[in-house]
């Protein structure tokens, strides 16, 4: 076992942890929206917390499976860097276009009101726009470590491009670092 190694772990550990609470504010503020909706006996839904959702469902059944697969099958094409720069280069885009459009949005939603405005007539408009900073951060959050770890796979493939196979063998089976 290797440091890259233990660090692939961690950067994909913590991404399924950091997602799993992005689906938990995009519920929550389609929760809410529902309730405004549900007085006004309307339907509808915010791009953002489906964005929010999906990509989050995406990165913790990809990084689980990743996680899995390299524990349990030795050599597999999943844990090559050659497989893994350009999954985690797709992530971490979506993960930056989850936390844009929340703030798109909530410009556009909220208009540069303070969440304080809409505590008095709509508390569950006041809970959507409070929830709209925390989405985007942490999306951003994740992008930002989702492409440290890409950065690192691409340094690791080119220093070490002189070996044979570099780019088809995983962290797990490094012997540097």
């Amino acid at each position: 076992m290797n440091i890259l190694w233990l660090y692939r772990v961690f950067t994909l550990v913590l991404a399924c942890i950091v997602s799993l609470v992005v689906i938990a504010l995009c519920a929550h503020t389609s929760t809410n929206l529902d309730k405004i909706l549900a007085a006004l006996e309307a339907e509808g839904s915010f791009p953002y917390t489906n964005l929010g959702i999906a990509v989050g469902a995406i990165t913790i059944v990809s990084n689980a499976l990743l996680i899995f697969l390299d524990f349990f099958f030795e050599n597999i094409f999943t844990s090559y860097i050659i497989f893994e720069i350009p999954w985690t280069s797709i992530l971490w885009i979506l993960w930056i276009s989850v936390g844009a459009t929340t703030l798109s949005e909530g410009n556009t939603l909220f208009k540069g009101h303070s969440c304080s405005d809409f505590n008095v007539v709509l508390p569950a408009a006041k809970n959507i726009c409070d929830d709209i900073h925390p989405i985007a951060i942490i999306a951003f959050v994740n992008a930002a470590l989702l492409f440290l770890y890409t950065v690192t796979l691409i340094l690791v493939a080119f220093t070490s491009s002189g070996s044979s196979g570099s780019w088809t063998t995983s962290l797990k089976n490094r012997n540097k670092w």
